[in-house]
């Protein structure tokens, strides 16, 4: 997009051209010069000139990406713009699409279609990983031989790609690292300060139009998960009830007249299966309806499953968020929402709790869940292990295998005034530039 000033910048880089030009025509008219002096000026002339076309050529690339809001489209438009005016052999953008996560979503002259549309790259692996770290370009005179690159990456850019040089320019967007712009060369070598002034300009104009992009694609996402969750509300609000109670009255109708020796028995027992059967539909519509784990929904399936917790168990029961969220990977997402799941299970058998509080906690370094009641407390000397004890705790110890294996761990502790506090905390990476804008 360009910045503020950029017509006034190109209208003035159109007349220098111009001037340039004009120049080359009239060279050597006039006056005779000096030899070395007009070679001299000769060869300045032609590198003001070429940094003008430079110039005309980004502000026209970036204003073809004006007005795509979809991020995806926007990546692929602005890799095939860019390409032919940095002229190397290839050029890609790849999309922050977690904290920690960089998804390539668009290439020009890319061979592979999943190097070109799906490449995902870790924070800190690779060019792109690295520059989600530190914020600042980076090159390589060739990948293969690029310390601290997995063999992953490796295989899929210099094997099956044939790429050596690369160079990546961080995209931003309100101070935020939000995607990659890579240049890239099949051969080895330096790839020149005029390509790495250009991907940076590029990356500063392109900058405003991705970000915009990407919170159009957010908004639409949570606007269409907040309407699955009012079908959710309504569709258990009414239906749930009136089900249930068709199944109630049938059981007592059955049980009345099963005493009295009447015959309408087997019809009662057909109503009966019939509202079995059709609450068990509502419930596969309820799950369809509530947001998963990739679609940026913890914070709503946490007040979905509390929300039904304190319908059916009669414990008041609060959801708390603290901070503001981001985005996690899916497995992240799900081993927290199992850890909750677990926690309020446990309340409901064990702990002869009147209230309870869940707390999903966004930090700086690390994302946490608490499970609180005000129940009876832990047994002594009860403490959660990876293997479960006598057949007990399968849940507990199933959860702290899962935490340990994306790096986190889990703590089950009794509360200083009566009740236990189930405890998960999962680092993020210190890396993470803020909230993400996918």
């Amino acid at each position: 997009m360009p910045r503020p000033g950029t017509d006034a910048i190109v209208q003035s880089a159109r007349s220098t051209l111009d001037a340039c030009k004009g120049r080359r025509v009239n060279q050597g008219q006039g006056r005779r010069r000096r030899p070395e002096i007009s070679t001299r000026r000769g060869r300045d002339d032609s590198s003001a000139c070429l940094a003008v076309e430079d110039l005309l050529k980004l502000s026209e690339a970036s204003r073809q990406v004006l007005g795509v809001l979809d991020a995806t489209v926007l990546a692929g438009r602005a890799a095939r713009e860019f390409g032919p005016i940095v002229g190397t052999d290839a050029t890609a953008v790849g999309l922050r699409e977690a904290p920690d996560l960089l998804v390539v979503r668009g290439g020009w002259r890319v061979r592979t279609p999943r190097v070109r549309t799906a490449l995902e790259v870790p924070s800190g692996d690779g060019v792109g990983g690295k520059i989600l770290c530190s914020g600042q370009p980076l090159s390589v005179t060739d990948y293969g031989t690029a310390p601290e690159v997995s063999e992953r990456l490796v295989d899929d850019i210099v094997r099956r790609e044939g790429v050596h040089a690369l160079l990546g320019v961080p995209i931003r967007y309100r101070g935020q690292v939000i995607g990659v712009l890579y240049a890239v060369n099949r051969s080895p070598g330096e790839m020149g300060d005029r390509a790495r002034s250009l991907a940076v300009e590029f990356a500063a104009s392109v900058g405003p139009a991705l970000g915009a992009a990407m919170h159009s694609g957010r908004a639409a996402r949570l606007s269409a998960l907040a309407e699955r969750q009012r079908l959710s509300r309504d569709l258990h609000d009414n239906l749930s009830p009136l089900l249930f109670g068709i199944g109630a009255a049938a059981q007592q109708a059955g049980r009345t007249l099963a005493a009295e020796g009447c015959d309408l028995l087997p019809q009662l027992r057909s109503i009966e299966e019939q509202a079995s059967r059709a609450a068990a539909s509502l419930r596969e519509i309820l799950c369809a309806l509530a947001p998963s784990a990739s679609e940026e929904g913890l914070p709503a399936i946490l007040r979905m499953d509390v929300g039904g917790f304190a319908t059916f168990t009669g414990l008041a029961t609060d959801l708390a968020v603290i901070g503001e969220p981001y985005d996690l990977s899916g497995e992240q997402e799900s081993v927290l929402l199992a850890v909750v799941r677990e926690g309020l299970h446990n309340v409901a058998k064990h702990a002869r709790a009147s209230t309870a509080l869940v707390t999903l906690h966004y930090g700086s370094e690390t994302v946490d869940v608490l499970v609180q009641d005000d129940g009876c407390g832990l047994p002594e000397e009860f403490s959660v292990t990876d293997v479960p004890r006598e057949g007990r705790h399968q849940g507990l110890a199933s959860l702290s295998q899962r935490l340990a294996r994306v790096g986190g761990q889990v703590i089950l502790q009794g509360n200083e005034d009566g009740g236990m506090t189930l405890c998960a905390s999962l680092p993020t990476g210190g890396c993470r530039g803020g909230a993400t804008l996918t």
